[in-house]
């Protein structure tokens, strides 16, 4: 009899425990975090579904087939959110082009999904244009072209403080939230996200940096710029405040005027031109992820954000949150093939024209 008690009260706490909103495996079971690279398009390889998963419990990339499957990965993770209690939980969605309405180029350029109850959750940030959906889970067949970044953290549910302060500093604009009462006293700068309002006028800092643990307590840095900032969050603060040099891959496609490669005395941030994934190579003109990677293993950081590398996002609020981590800093920095060097020197000028070529200052580290 006491045997079959003790079984049920193991069954009881096992269950509790998986009920909490967490980031979700590829087999649905809640993990610490996990990293997704959603692999292009690419004709003869994949079909634009395909994707490669690593969380806290495992070494090296597993292969996925769909994105669009509802039970895996992001589909696990993003799922919990249409099933969750509104009357007692904190749901929130956010994107400069979001599913429903058209783009907005003057609000954070930030797209991400956060689900907390009164002890645990997650925050989810992505690169996909109109997505998610709000009521129930599918992937963009118009964001299948391109590669995509995804970075999950599952965190105890103190620290909607500091997701609330980033949020508000980076202007995510809403367009799903759900902020009850017993939240909004706990953490009234979610009211704040919620209704749009950003920093004052009066305020003199534009950017922050704010430590964050995962629950089984992994240390993470979330930086968040403001508009007002007027710079550049790879090379003017993530590899300035962590003296470290930076290969960042990011959107330059387009017209948007692509900052390049920046070298100063002071940091040093080079633009990812080519990468392999799984044996795949593929330049980032086919890749829509923002991500960054050091150059040295003994500040092995790997970051996941919100920015490209184009003078329009200069002027535009967004974020990035930074892991330090030697296995996966192994598998992004092994990753990189190309990037843009340096012109001549570790000096230039920006205005300058830039060869690309091999990443020396990367694939000669060793590791």
């Amino acid at each position: 009899m006491r045997g079959l008690l003790f079984l049920l009260i193991l069954i009881l706490i096992f269950s509790t425990v998986n009920a909490k909103y967490q980031c979700k495996s590829l087999r649905g079971k809640s993990v610490d975090w996990f990293v997704v690279y959603k692999l292009p398009k690419l004709t003869g390889s994949t079909t634009g579904k395909e994707f490669v998963y690593i969380d806290s419990d495992s070494s090296d990339w597993t292969r996925g087939n769909d994105i669009n499957d509802p039970n895996v990965a992001i589909g696990a993770t993003i799922s919990q959110m249409y099933s969750a209690d509104k009357s007692n939980n904190f749901l929130f969605m956010y994107s400069d082009d979001d599913p429903i309405k058209p783009a907005d180029s003057y609000r954070g350029h930030a797209k991400g999904v956060s689900l907390f109850d009164s002890t645990t959750g997650f925050w989810l940030i992505h690169s996909v244009p109109n997505f998610p959906p709000m009521k129930t889970y599918s992937y963009p067949n118009t964001a299948e072209k391109y590669g995509q970044s995804f970075f999950c953290s599952s965190m105890e549910v103190q620290h909607l403080a500091e997701l609330a302060e980033h949020w508000k500093y980076i202007q995510a604009t809403p367009y799903l939230i759900n902020v009850p009462e017993k939240y909004a006293i706990r953490f009234p700068t979610l009211k704040n996200v919620e209704a749009k309002q950003s920093i004052p006028r009066s305020a003199t800092q534009f950017w922050i940096s704010k430590p964050i643990k995962t629950v089984q307590g992994v240390t993470l840095m979330a930086y968040a710029k403001h508009k007002k900032f007027d710079g550049d969050i790879w090379n003017d603060i993530i590899s300035k405040e962590n003296k470290v040099t930076l290969a960042v891959e990011s959107w330059l496609n387009g017209s948007g005027d692509d900052i390049h490669t920046t070298c100063t005395s002071s940091s040093q941030t080079h633009d990812v031109t080519e990468m392999r994934v799984t044996g795949l190579n593929f330049a980032s003109s086919k890749d829509h992820s923002k991500w960054a990677v050091s150059n040295t293993q003994t500040n092995p950081i790997v970051c996941f954000g919100d920015m490209n590398r184009q003078r329009s996002q200069l002027k535009r609020g967004g974020g990035a949150l930074c892991i330090q981590n030697r296995n996966l800093w192994q598998i992004y920095h092994s990753s990189v093939i190309q990037v843009e060097p340096c012109k001549g020197s570790s000096r230039y000028s920006l205005n300058s024209f830039i060869q690309t070529a091999v990443f020396c200052l990367f694939v000669s580290v060793t590791v």
